[in-house]
């Protein structure tokens, strides 16, 4: 299949030319075999309480392009074969980088240290066209000036479980979480763009926008995923959309529909997926 025109050169060699631009690398970066295995633990860098030391151990590098790049689910996955080796990275942050910086300066890493090379490829696919229900909107807007200053982008949001069983968050604190199957998804102040992507990620196909909506808004979604559902669709690829009804409770699609009052309709389209072309197992030395 040929890739999208552009893209394979873009995302091969874009990241080697910004060095032009102010910050672009790490200072200093410190790359091992991981140590623990069991969990990935990430902290620090900007918009963090440690902004100029940025540590991520036991990471899997599919999961750290995942992050270098903002790939989605459909387009990559972290789990992918050719990238399950983990590694703990230790790295010097310059001061004052952003975390769009912060991104550039991983895709610098990966491109440096590992020789990463990976392009796109579009391809048909089913995807969901976001429109605003037969009913209207139910979303509750917010005003720009109230939108709450974003957190560590790393920090787990500690929740507890509620009568409901769906995840109760702190007061006045965005999350999204899943409690066995029940999932909830509480965010002030979010854009219909970061309302689709979450959307995408987790249908794990394209979300197109066409509600026309624009501003900020408050979300608090509760959906249920059948677990023997899932089984069932990964054994059967081929299930139609209309078997995810069968899930006990809220599908996402339906509770979408019942909450926010938006619809998801499924269609025909193209979208891009990733194609690794080059990525080493040793890292050049630290």
């Amino acid at each position: 299949m040929q890739g999208t025109p552009g893209i394979s050169i873009w995302l091969a060699v874009a990241v080697l030319g910004a060095r032009g631009q102010t910050p672009s690398n790490f200072e200093v970066a410190s790359i091992k075999l991981a140590q623990v295995l069991n969990r990935i633990a990430c902290s620090g860098g900007p918009g963090t309480a440690s902004p100029g030391i940025w540590r991520c151990s036991g990471v899997p590098l599919g999961f750290l392009i995942t992050q270098a790049y903002d790939f989605q689910a459909y387009q990559f996955a972290p789990a992918h074969p050719c990238c399950r080796d983990r590694y703990d990275f230790t790295a010097t942050v310059p001061g004052g980088a952003t975390r769009a910086q912060f991104r550039e300066m991983l895709r610098n890493l990966l491109v440096e240290r590992f020789g990463l090379k990976l392009h796109l490829e579009e391809k048909e696919m089913p995807v969901f066209e976001l429109t605003v229900g037969s009913e209207g909107v139910r979303l509750t807007s917010r005003a720009a000036q109230d939108v709450p200053v974003p957190g560590d982008p790393w920090e787990i949001v500690p929740y507890s479980i509620g009568k409901d069983g769906f995840p109760v968050f702190p007061e006045g604190r965005n999350g999204l979480a899943g409690a066995a199957s029940r999932y909830r998804w509480v965010a002030r102040g979010v854009s219909l763009q970061e309302i689709v992507k979450t959307l995408s990620f987790h249908l794990g196909r394209p979300v197109v926008d066409a509600t026309g909506l624009k501003g900020l808004y408050d979300i608090d979604l509760r959906w249920v995923i059948d677990l023997a559902w899932l089984e069932e669709r990964a054994a059967s690829p081929e299930l139609s959309e209309a078997a995810t009804n069968q899930a006990s409770g809220p599908s996402l699609t339906r509770a979408v529909e019942q909450q926010l009052g938006l619809k998801l309709n499924t269609k025909k389209g193209r979208g891009e997926i990733v194609v690794i072309d080059y990525l080493s197992k040793a890292p050049l030395r630290n």
